[in-house]
């Protein structure tokens, strides 16, 4: 086991995923007994995890804001210039031993059909320094290793898949409160709500999804979680920022999703955790471990197929025969634990 770990991460506070997932690797390591440094930008004292980890400021208070990620890697090199202890790069730094990809800035602006202006190439300039230097690359999907080999030229060997973890104590199946949840969110009975968590609606595929639910007469409703609606919709429902997603999932029928860009996708296996099937774009990543009885899958450049998938979901919850999922790691080909993630992480360690 390895005994200490430092972490590189831009802000070690509530944030996206990358920061959720900081969050997550330090109480898996430190539970096991390791300890923890962590090297950051930004560093919220009041967080639980603070309590278990030796924090270093990167002060970039003198750098402007849109040049500050092009320093961290230097400023981080110059703060770690005496230690041995292995680095874990959650964030665009060089010299890892294990760069954790969760996304490429190629294949966003690709998927996103966007040109690269300046910082766009120096971002890119920076990621192929990241990569080159690291010793080893965990890529969160197939979908990142196909990028960081199709778009960076990494030697495949070099990058190991290994799935991210879902919070398996927060998301699970509480089939006895859905209706008093469904009552507290203002769900209908007789509706088939589709739940959309978003907070970047263009990218999470906002436009194409509204204009099904703008047309259609199905007795369906969009509920949108996350960043205010950019204009009222019919059958669309603005729940705003919401802080207990493990009750949204379970009060939804189903979680959907038309992302243009996912490079995992965490919100459907903490659906499917939840013991709610999904209705998901079959682009994004996450699909890659999930079994048809996770729910179904359409195109984004066939948009008949988004129809007949919120069809068969609608018919499904009105057969009555049971369209809530009552084994979710059934419904998964990974194991999503926090446990078997650090096992992963330990074992890529050993191997550089």
């Amino acid at each position: 086991m390895t005994t200490h770990l430092d972490i590189a991460i831009n802000r070690f506070q509530q944030g996206g995923g990358m920061e959720s997932y900081t969050f997550d690797l330090v109480r898996g390591l430190t539970a096991r007994g390791t300890a923890v440094d962590i090297f950051a930008a930004k560093i919220d004292t009041s967080v639980p995890e603070y309590a278990h980890i030796t924090a270093h400021l990167v002060n970039q208070k003198a750098v402007p804001k849109k040049l500050r990620p092009f320093f961290f890697t230097h400023q981080l090199a110059k703060l770690r210039r005496r230690r041995n202890t292995p680095l874990i790069a959650c964030n665009p730094s060089d010299h890892a031993d294990i760069f954790v990809c969760g996304g490429t800035h190629l294949g966003y602006l690709k998927n996103m059909a966007q040109s690269a202006g300046l910082l766009d190439r120096l971002t890119i300039a920076r990621n192929r320094s990241n990569y080159a230097g690291a010793k080893s690359i965990m890529a969160h999907s197939q979908l990142m290793k196909r990028e960081l080999i199709e778009y960076y030229n990494v030697p495949s060997e070099k990058i190991r898949v290994v799935y991210p973890p879902a919070d398996t104590s927060r998301f699970f199946p509480q089939p006895e409160q859905t209706a008093a949840l469904r009552r507290k969110y203002g769900f209908a009975d007789g509706d088939t709500v589709f739940l959309f968590p978003s907070t970047g609606h263009k990218r999470k595929g906002l436009d194409l999804l509204a204009g099904f639910f703008e047309q259609t007469d199905l007795p369906v409703k969009l509920a949108v979680a996350g960043s205010p609606l950019p204009r009222p919709m019919k059958n669309v429902i603005e729940l705003g920022f919401c802080k207990n997603m493990p009750e949204l999932y379970r009060a939804a029928d189903y979680t959907i999703m038309a992302s243009l860009y996912e490079p995992f996708g965490l919100v459907g296996v903490e659906s499917v955790l939840s013991g709610t099937k999904v209705v998901l774009a079959d682009n994004m990543a996450c699909t890659e471990i999930m079994t048809p009885e996770a729910g179904f899958f359409f195109s984004r450049n066939r948009p008949e197929t988004l129809s007949a998938a919120i069809g068969a979901a609608v018919s499904l919850k009105q057969e009555g025969a049971g369209h809530k999922i009552t084994d979710p790691l059934a419904a998964l080909t990974y194991n999503p634990t926090l446990s078997h993630h650090i096992d992963k992480l330990e074992e890529m360690l050993q191997a550089v």
